[in-house]
This record gives structure tokens, C-alpha cells and sequence, in this order.
């Protein structure tokens, strides 16, 4: 996500990518099935703790004063999943003591290179941080996501995109661990002519080993960035199910939703119109998980017990908990 960098660092992507336009907009920012303390399809080592069959998501994108995340978590009336991002520049022993606070509270899936940092690192060294990375933190990460709205325009070329998400893939795989990957969804609206759909980039440069092994894809999506349109039930089950047949052992969810910015005092009633819409989707589709990994939750949502927006992502995991009964 992180949209503002995604812009400052747009005019340097274009210098940096050689004739590959790009139209930074504004930001880049799966329930039958439980995945169990099971041995991967890939590998022989076994994986980490259990998965829930609905994914209950918030993202911290800064894990300074760990002991308000570890607070706010635990007060949820659902265990979370909690999004790390990591921040490219930051080697993952610095995350270790976050993780190892946040695990026992949540589950935790790692955002291994945010969409916005997608043009600051070659396809080698991103390779060798997914290593590090599965080093370091791999007993307590659930699910790593290899790759983070990859079909946006600001994230280069989509060549090398592919390239990384495919690495990626294989080393997390190889390491016996779950895999996720963020596509952003620009029906309606997108960043230039250019910009693929999810589904399009999904046949072009997903490679079909990945497309039949990920074990979560999930979607992005911002409706500041989309003219404010709100997809009703309908066409968020009609866009799964046409994603279920290119991932046809994928969990399906979203990955990512939110605003641009923290919210403010003006735009709280939108903050909270967005929560109580998005996890409250019942979608009635056997491999649909929620998910929803509210961006700002550290800005929204802590401490707990001040946050104006803490109330509206706690009823937001109350309604999502509903659409168990009523049917996802």
C-alpha cells in the first residue's frame, strides 16, 4: 500500500524503468478448508500453528510500541491475523522482537516487499531477503506474502514482477511455509490502459506452478482510488469465482482495504461506513475467507482504548463472525 511513497517514488520509477511509462496514481497501498499443523504439499517440513476457515485481518505497517499492538490485538473479539509490512530497507532480524510479541496473540503474516517498494529492489537481492527473511522469523510467520498488488503500474515491469513473485514462491515453498499473493482489483477505474486486471495479469505473469500451489489470493482495494465505487455482493462473488478457476487450491479473499490516509475527524464516518461494509461481506462461496487487513489499523485503531475508529473494527470483526452463521 503505502500510496504516499508510491508517489514520491513514481518520478524516479520512471527514470529508473527506461521507457516503461508509468501512471503512479494515487498509491499502491483463502472458508470450508482449514489449513491445519499439516506437513506442506511442497516440502516435507511441517507447517506452523493452525489457520482459522475465516481470516479475521488487520495490517500494522510500524511495530514501535509493540505493547499497544500486542493490547489492541488481544481485545479484539476474534484472534486476529495480523499483517506485518516490512519495510524493504529493514533487515528482518529488526522485526524479530516485534514478531515474537505479536505471535501469541495472532496469527501473523508477513508482507515480504509492499507494491510501493516493488522498484527499489532487484529481483536477486529480493531473493536473498525472502531467505533471510524465512531465516530469521519463519517459525512464527503463518503465511507470507510473496508479493503485494502485483498487477499495479507503479510496481515496474511486469516481467521482472513475475520474475520476483515466482522466486519468491519457491523459496517460501521450499521452506515448507504457506504462501499468499495481493492483486489489486481496478475494475471501474485503474491507473492508464497500461495497468492489468487481476485476472489478466493472473494468465500473463502468474506461472501456472504458482497459480495451482499459492495457498491464499487475496485482493486489494481502495475505493478512493476508484472513483468511490462500491461493488456490491454480487460482483465481489462473480470477481472470486473467476478467480477460484485460475487458483483452484487458493483460499480466496481480501488482502487489503482502507483509505489513503489515517482517518481524521471529516472523513471518520467514511472510515467507518468502509469497515462495517467490507468485513460484513457474506459472499456464500465454500473457498471465501474475509481477510480485509485494514491498512491504518496502529493509526486507526491505538491504543484501544482512545482510538475512535478501535469500535467500528471490533464490530467489524463481530459482523464478520455473523456471516458464518449466514453463510460466506
Amino acid at each position: 500500500m503505502r500510496r504516499i511513497t508510491a508517489i514520491i517514488s513514481g518520478l524516479a520509477a520512471c527514470a529508473i524503468l527506461g521507457g516503461l511509462t508509468v501512471y503512479v496514481g494515487l498509491g499502491s497501498r483463502a472458508a470450508t478448508k482449514t489449513l491445519s499443523g499439516d506437513v506442506s504439499r511442497h516440502s516435507g517440513t511441517p507447517r506452523s500453528q493452525p489457520l482459522p476457515s475465516l481470516v479475521y485481518g488487520v495490517t500494522v505497517n510500524d511495530v514501535t510500541n509493540t505493547p499497544s499492538i500486542v493490547a489492541g490485538l488481544r481485545h479484539l473479539p476474534e484472534r486476529p491475523t495480523t499483517r506485518i509490512y516490512f519495510d524493504v530497507t529493514e533487515p528482518a532480524i529488526y522485526y524479530a522482537a516485534a514478531v515474537k510479541a505479536l505471535h501469541p496473540v495472532s496469527y501473523l503474516m508477513g508482507e515480504l516487499l509492499d507494491s510501493s517498494d516493488e522498484i527499489h529492489i532487484s529481483t536477486s537481492a529480493y531473493s536473498a531477503r525472502v531467505k533471510s527473511y524465512l531465516s530469521v522469523l519463519g517459525n512464527r510467520v503463518d503465511l507470507w506474502e510473496i508479493g503485494n498488488e502485483v498487477n499495479a503500474n507503479w510496481t515496474g515491469r511486469y516481467s521482472t514482477v513475475r520474475a520476483k513473485l515466482a522466486s519468491a514462491y519457491s523459496d517460501v515453498t521450499a521452506a515448507g511455509r504457506r504462501t499468499a499473493l495481493t492483486l489489486y482489483y481496478n475494475a471501474g477505474c485503474g491507473d492508464g490502459p497500461a495497468e492489468l486486471s487481476p485476472v489478466a495479469f493472473s494468465r500473463l505473469y502468474v506461472p501456472p506452478v504458482v497459480r495451482n500451489g499459492l495457498d491464499y489470493v487475496l485482493l486489494s482495494y481502495y475505493e478512493d482510488d476508484c472513483n468511490g465505487i462500491r461493488p456490491p455482493a454480487g460482483t465481489w462473488r462473480a470477481y472470486f469465482q473467476q478467480l477460484h478457476v485460475l487458483y483452484p487450491h487458493a483460499l480466496l479473499g481480501f488482502g487489503e482495504i482502507g483509505m489513503n490516509n489515517p482517518a481524521t475527524p471529516t472523513t471518520l464516518s467514511a472510515a467507518r461506513s468502509l469497515i462495517r461494509h467490507y468485513y460484513g461481506l457474506a459472499l456464500k462461496l465454500p473457498y471465501y475467507v474475509g481477510g480485509y487487513f485494514w491498512w491504518y489499523f496502529k493509526e486507526d485503531g491505538l491504543p484501544y482504548t482512545s482510538q475512535p475508529l478501535w469500535g467500528a473494527l471490533r464490530d467489524g470483526f463481530r459482523a464478520e463472525a455473523r456471516t458464518r452463521t449466514r453463510g460466506r
